[in-house]
């Protein structure tokens, strides 16, 4: 039997149901340019940017937030975050933009006229420029709400902030930082090593040598929990099975590391992070994970030290995972910055 109770709890079942699609459906966008000067001088030709968007932008043209991708991500797989509990799209025009060589916006994997290792090298500033030409060429934007990134979506968040000071007035770099220390250095040129390594050979052993180097991200007591000392060999071996590696996904990996390894907000005042820390306008919010061994949280730590930022550290066991495994902590953070 159908009575009123009964249409308004299927009423506000259909209306949340329809804003949890809205969030989460978005169809990939592209803008589409003639070609994207590097800083090396060297030019991408044709430049193709993808990004999706998720809410309304107002008649002001003042709510837009921008996110740019992390390693290896996408703008679908960061749809996560056009979401209430992160960046309501209620409430903002969240705009997700695909940086170059993630395998959407032109990479080695895409480009039909530099495919592979005849794509150029490019920098975490060089993805800014092209997201600062999506916003402002393509969606006619002058002034963003908000830069928000994780990871290396965080690098692109800082780097904004010295290359475009007027864009916005708010950063949220989450597990993100400033330029990278030796450790993690380190780590992506060893992982670049091992990509040449199976580009050369295509056999197996350097796709176990590259599993059990993403293992060594995680904090030490909690792999120790997950997978036992007999155990480690075996889920080493299943991960290098598992894994999808193509020459061009390589080449992608391998390009946008060499553009984090790169990564320095103090490139242009002559390495002094201090000096560059006085060219960010407006708010910071730094968040961290506590024992994240694969972006280091020390500089991003110091630099909050330097802008009088707003320093959140999570410490979940999860290093740089915490973001996701406190997700209730990440997301109240975050929210909290936007409505400031």
């Amino acid at each position: 039997m159908i009575n009123r109770q009964n249409i308004m709890v299927w009423l506000i079942i259909l209306t949340l149901l329809t804003i949890a699609f809205q969030s989460q459906a978005s169809e990939q966008k592209f803008a589409e340019f003639t070609s994207c000067q590097l800083r090396n001088s060297e030019v991408i030709a044709p430049c193709k940017i993808g990004y999706r968007t998720y809410g309304t932008l107002n008649k002001a043209k003042s709510n837009a937030v921008l996110v740019p991708t992390w390693y290896g991500g996408n703008s679908e797989g960061h749809a996560y975050l056009a979401d209430p509990m992160y960046i309501d799209p209620s409430k903002y025009f969240v705009v997700i933009v695909d940086a170059i060589g993630n395998g959407v916006s032109v990479s080695p994997s895409t480009s039909q006229t530099q495919p592979l290792e005849k794509f150029p090298r490019f920098t975490i500033a060089d993805m800014v420029a092209t997201q600062h030409r999506v916003i402002t060429e393509t969606l006619g934007i002058t002034r963003l709400h908000a830069i928000a990134g994780l990871s290396m979506g965080g690098m692109q968040t800082l780097q904004w902030a010295v290359q475009y000071p007027q864009a916005t007035t708010r950063y949220a770099a989450i597990i993100g930082t400033p330029r990278l220390p030796s450790f993690d250095i380190t780590l992506w040129t060893t992982r670049n090593i091992l990509l040449r390594w199976y580009l050369d050979c295509q056999c197996m052993e350097p796709r176990k040598a590259l599993a059990g180097v993403w293992m060594l991200g995680s904090v030490p007591d909690v792999l120790a929990k997950d997978v036992s000392r007999q155990e480690v060999l075996s889920k080493i071996e299943a991960d290098a099975k598992g894994m999808t590696l193509t020459p061009g996904k390589a080449w992608d990996q391998i390009r946008q590391a060499e553009a984090m390894m790169a990564h320095n907000i103090a490139l242009e005042t002559a390495d002094d992070m201090a000096k560059a820390a006085e060219r960010i306008i407006g708010s910071v919010l730094i968040v961290t994970g506590e024992d994240d061994r694969v972006v280091t949280p020390g500089p991003a730590k110091a630099l909050a030290g330097l802008t009088g930022a707003t320093l959140v550290e999570l410490d979940k066991d999860c290093g740089h995972g915490d973001p996701w495994c406190d997700a209730e902590g990440f997301g109240r953070a975050l929210r909290r910055f936007l409505s400031q």
